[in-house]
């Protein structure tokens, strides 16, 4: 009897051993993917949003994109620019405030000066947004479509009594503003209005990709 009991507590304490091998085994193996996935994430903000993705040229924060196209006039590219900012305007839901205040197809220039709402989070018990300016210029010659967005500012929580913050990109999203000192990581706040910018940048691109 007592052998038998022995016996019983060996392959207890065995099949205890085990499991608790395997749970080990487990929590390293969570441990491994969440640093894997950390760090997933760091070079994905390294590659889209870490230094030198603010360009600031003369003092001034300003983004842009060249377009080539092959066999389009600078009357039809003038065209399409036109269009291009209407639409803009029209997606912004500001319509009151953004307007296209140059069209000369002479020169071959369009320059909108649009406001939207740029969200951070949208949820059905948070939502925190923030009014975004910026100026939009496009110039066309015969097969080159030029865009430049600059004069970039911003008003968060402007539904506070005391109508918010006004914050300019200068001041906020470059990479003197944005990062710690040792460049490793980002302030909270100037953070994510850099990410959330350098996305809406990004986006209007692709639509200029798709509409020239």
């Amino acid at each position: 009897m007592k052998k038998i009991f022995l016996l019983l507590l060996a392959m207890s304490l065995t099949a205890f051993s085990f499991s608790q091998n395997a749970n080990d085994n487990v929590l390293r193996q969570g441990a491994s993917n969440r640093k894997v996935k950390a760090e997933k994430k760091l070079n994905d903000d390294k590659a889209k949003y870490w230094t030198g993705k603010v360009p600031v040229k003369d003092g001034i924060v300003t983004f842009q994109k060249k377009i080539t196209t092959k066999g389009v006039s600078q009357e039809t590219l003038m065209k399409k620019a036109q269009q291009f900012a209407e639409n803009l305007i029209e997606q912004s839901q500001k319509t009151e405030i953004s307007q296209i205040t140059v069209a000369d197809a002479q020169q071959g220039k369009v320059i909108a000066s649009m406001a939207e709402e740029m969200a951070f989070k949208l949820r059905a018990w948070e939502k925190d947004v923030t009014d975004f300016f910026y100026q939009m210029t496009i110039d066309v010659q015969e097969n080159t479509v030029l865009l430049t967005i600059n004069n970039l500012s911003y008003r968060y929580e402007a539904e506070r009594e005391t109508g918010g913050s006004y914050l300019k990109a200068e001041d906020w999203i470059t990479d003197s503003q944005a990062f710690n000192k040792s460049k490793t990581k980002f302030l909270k706040e100037p953070g994510k209005f850099r990410r959330a910018t350098i996305d809406r940048v990004n986006a209007i691109f692709q639509e200029a990709d798709a509409q020239f």
